[in-house]
C-alpha cells in the first residue's frame, strides 16, 4: 500500500474541480489553481523570475516586476490577483500555456494549436468529401436507366 504523500498539482487540482459540482458554492474559485500553475510554470522555466518579469513587461508594454511575480504565487498574499491581461505574456516568458489550456478546459472547452487545427480541418474536410460521394452513389443508383 502506498503511504507517500501525494502533491496536489494543478492538474490534479483540475481534476477535483470537473469532479465537484460546478454550481457549487466557490466551486469556481480558481485562485488556488492559478497560483500552483505559475508557480510550477515559474519554476519549470530556464529562466529567472526577473527574467520572466523583464519579458512580460517587454510583450505588455507595462512594468511586470519579480516582486508582483513574487506576490501572485506567493500562498500568503491571498489579496494579490493575478490579472487575467497577464496571462498570454506570462505563458510566452515562460514557454508554458498550461495556464492558458487548464483554465479553458476548466470552463469545459478546448485548446488547440494551429497544426491540431489543420488536422481537425482535413478531418472535417475528408467527411464532407465521404458524405459527398455516399450522396452521389445514391443518387446514381437512383438514376440508373435513366435517360441523360
Amino acid at each position: 500500500m502506498d503511504n507517500s504523500p501525494k502533491r496536489l498539482t494543478p492538474e490534479r487540482q483540475l481534476a477535483l474541480l470537473e469532479a465537484a459540482d460546478a454550481e457549487a458554492s466557490g466551486s469556481m474559485n480558481d485562485g488556488a489553481l492559478i497560483r500552483g500553475l505559475l508557480v510550477e510554470a515559474i519554476r519549470n522555466s530556464d529562466k529567472s523570475r526577473a527574467q520572466i518579469a523583464d519579458e512580460m513587461t517587454r510583450l505588455v508594454g507595462r512594468d511586470v516586476t519579480e516582486r508582483m511575480l513574487n506576490a501572485y504565487t506567493a500562498e500568503s498574499k491571498e489579496e494579490h490577483r493575478w490579472p487575467a491581461e497577464l496571462t498570454r505574456s506570462f505563458c510566452s516568458a515562460t514557454g508554458d500555456d498550461r495556464l492558458l489550456r487548464v483554465l479553458a478546459e476548466a470552463a469545459g472547452l478546448r485548446v488547440i494549436n494551429a497544426s491540431e487545427s489543420r488536422l481537425l480541418e482535413l478531418g472535417r474536410n475528408h467527411l464532407q468529401r465521404s458524405r459527398a460521394e455516399r450522396a452521389i452513389t445514391t443518387l446514381e443508383q437512383r438514376l440508373e436507366g435513366t435517360a441523360l
